[in-house]
């Protein structure tokens, strides 16, 4: 056992209750910070889902002619992004309509004498990153083309809900600042109280000639140390919560949306949460120990 690890192990063991209370409470931060990751990686997956099953639906007016229909056509076939076309006729549109609501026996159905549905292009598109941008844009020249009563690809709730994904991205970034300012706080913290356990050691030990770095790399391998198990256990906590969400609901999730599983973060996420247990750790032992080296506390 080299002598920094000698001196990390005896830092921890003099005051290894508060060091416990220390990585608990990280591993609640750090189980906070990844609950709302697993949560954010869910929520995209089910956007990505959705998206993915979106048409472009473009209604066309009673009166459109053979020309304005040709021109719709030679602009569908000229998009590489669209996967493929279908035409439905108003007769083809209300047939599937009585077919779809036929039982629930409405009389008002029955009794309608004209047919009140527009023929429609159905496009369906090719996959990609931003696949629901393409179809936006394309939705929009759709818009200024004479012949078009309208376009429908769910505009509104899709649009609402990448809104709230966007809110999601800023709600964790200002959550894991302030949660990594606290946890900042809180290694500093019991980095001083092991300093303080060993003050008298110290000053010998730099009496006797001593580095400042020999002193200071066994107090930031226990900040870090602190950070890494209480990010590995929080980790492990929300692994289980994963599991046992997964097992008890998967297939109501399955139903809402198919082909769907509730996903664990991915593994840069895993490797970014660690680094960053890591990094809080060590910036919050080097502000402690740094305090008293540089100003001479230790005399």
């Amino acid at each position: 056992m080299t002598t920094s690890a000698h001196n990390t192990y005896s830092n921890i063991k003099s005051n290894l209750q508060v060091f416990l209370v220390s990585v608990a409470t990280i591993t609640v931060a750090f189980s906070i910070l990844g609950l709302f990751l697993v949560i954010f990686v869910n929520l995209n997956s089910f956007l990505t889902t959705w998206s993915e099953k979106v048409q472009l639906v473009v209604y066309l007016e009673d009166e459109i002619t053979d020309g304005q229909k040709q021109s719709l056509e030679q602009l569908i076939s000229a998009n590489s992004d669209v996967e493929s076309m279908t035409f439905i006729s108003k007769d083809a549109a209300w047939a599937n309509f009585k077919n779809t609501f036929s039982s629930t026996k409405s009389d008002f159905i029955d009794d309608l004498k004209y047919n009140p549905l527009p023929s429609s292009y159905n496009l369906k598109f090719k996959p990609s990153s931003d696949r629901f941008v393409r179809i936006r844009e394309f939705a929009d020249l759709f818009k200024r083309r004479q012949g078009v009563e309208s376009v429908e690809y769910g505009e509104t709730w899709l649009g609402a809900f990448e809104k709230f994904m966007l809110f999601i991205r800023i709600f964790l970034l200002a959550v894991g600042g302030l949660l990594g300012l606290g946890l900042i706080l809180i290694i500093s913290n019991t980095i001083k109280l092991s300093f303080y356990a060993r003050q008298e050691e110290i000053e010998l030990m730099l009496l006797i000639g001593a580095t400042p770095n020999f002193v200071r790399v066994p107090f930031m391998i226990e900040g870090m140390f602190q950070g890494l198990l209480g990010g590995i256990f929080a980790l492990a906590l929300i692994k289980s919560l994963q599991l046992y969400i997964k097992v008890q609901f998967q297939g109501s999730l399955q139903s809402i949306a198919r082909g769907m599983e509730f996903q664990f973060i991915s593994q840069p996420l895993i490797l970014g949460l660690l680094a960053s247990a890591l990094f809080i750790g060590w910036v919050g032992s080097f502000i402690a120990i740094q305090k008293f080296l540089s100003s001479g506390n230790t005399k």
